[in-house]
């Protein structure tokens, strides 16, 4: 009974709904365009005429304007936006073309790999097809009959078709902090038709299209981040090793972005208070302050198994985090710009290797 109720809910306020074509045009009707245009106004002698202003005058109709675009042809939504909801994307101020800024700190090489990658997975995961690319730089949609997507952001009516086809192109920027992505319609048929849209038309579908890849862009990255504080959790090992100037490092047994985020619950349980963290340059900015003396002392003061580490009291040191491959190399520098001795990472071992190890921390 409960669905039934349901259904007829829906059904009434369906019914009540406007047409797709209504949704475009506006409201009221159009009698106004049987108006026909009155003559000059005649004065009696005698009377001043009226001075003229120019205040309500209606603007002429440029040479290059559709004059068939009047009452229910005319379309009258407003421009479609493209929203920038993906890490690290802005808006662009281009009017030419749709498109979105994306920034990084990768290099060239490996921010269009990264965004191609973003690309292609939502091409394929929607089910689009690639009809034809060049790798790494643009690729064209085939032919997208009757997307779902279009079809309820659109409002279209079930029984009605429509064909496109998309083309993205990347470009990044010889230094690799910053990439355009940009959408372009390159086909459109609605019920078996091609249908030639104007630049406003034609723009609406392009931002929803990109809309919907930067939305894909945002839930992969967070499913991600998920998916890395389960990983963080579980521990990660750390030893010695050395860097390529043959340097004492703590070899991290982790990719980047999990050491990363793990260090930020581990160097405060270490009795380094991070005042800042920067990704762009891989180091957190920390001030070494014993456990004994702060609020992290009174947390785990009955936690025998928490190590503590000698160093300079209030003495600033920066944590530096380097990427070799499917590890992580850490390095420590005080604030004299020196890394600390082999014998000080020797002796500090014991305390990161523990801390990091644990689960759940």
């Amino acid at each position: 009974m409960r669905k039934l109720y349901i259904a007829l809910c829906g059904g009434i306020i369906l019914s009540g709904c406007s047409s797709f074509s209504e949704r475009h045009q506006a409201s009221g009707n159009f009698e106004y365009l049987k108006e026909t245009t009155d003559k000059q106004v005649k004065y009696p002698e005698g009377f001043t005429p009226l001075k003229d202003s120019t205040a309500y005058k209606i603007p002429s109709v440029s040479a290059n304007a559709n004059k068939e675009l009047i009452g229910d042809k005319l379309d009258i939504r407003a421009p479609a936006l493209v929203m920038p909801v993906a890490p690290n994307s802005l808006t662009s101020d281009v009017t030419e073309q749709t498109e979105v800024i994306f920034e990084s700190f990768l290099s060239k090489d490996k921010f269009q790999d990264d965004l191609w990658n973003k690309l292609t997975t939502f091409i394929s995961s929607q089910g689009y097809g690639i009809g034809s690319e060049q790798v790494g730089r643009s690729l064209s949609t085939r032919t997208i009959a009757s997307d779902e997507y279009f079809k309820i952001l659109f409002g279209l009516d079930e029984e009605v078709t429509l064909d496109q086809q998309y083309r993205f192109d990347i470009k990044v920027d010889p230094q690799g902090y910053k990439a355009i992505v940009a959408v372009s319609l390159i086909q459109h048929q609605e019920q078996g038709q091609i249908v030639e849209l104007n630049k406003f038309a034609k723009r609406r579908y392009e931002s929803r299209m990109l809309n919907h890849f930067l939305s894909q862009v945002f839930v992969e990255h967070h499913k991600q981040l998920l998916a890395n504080r389960v990983k963080v959790n579980k521990g990660i090992k750390l030893d010695l090793g050395l860097d390529n100037e043959n340097n004492t490092v703590y070899q991290i047994h982790a990719p980047y972005e999990l050491s990363w985020e793990k260090l930020a619950t581990v160097l405060p349980k270490l009795g380094l208070e991070v005042e800042d963290r920067d990704k762009s340059v891989n180091t957190y900015f920390t001030t070494f302050k014993p456990l004994k003396d702060g609020f992290w002392a009174n947390l785990f003061s009955g936690d025998s198994s928490v190590a503590e580490i000698k160093l300079q009291k209030n003495e600033k040191y920066q944590i530096k985090l380097v990427e070799r491959g499917d590890l992580s190399l850490l390095t420590i520098v005080d604030s004299k710009a020196e890394r600390l001795s082999s014998e000080k990472m020797q002796e500090m071992l014991a305390a990161f290797s523990e801390l990091m190890a644990k689960k759940d921390l």
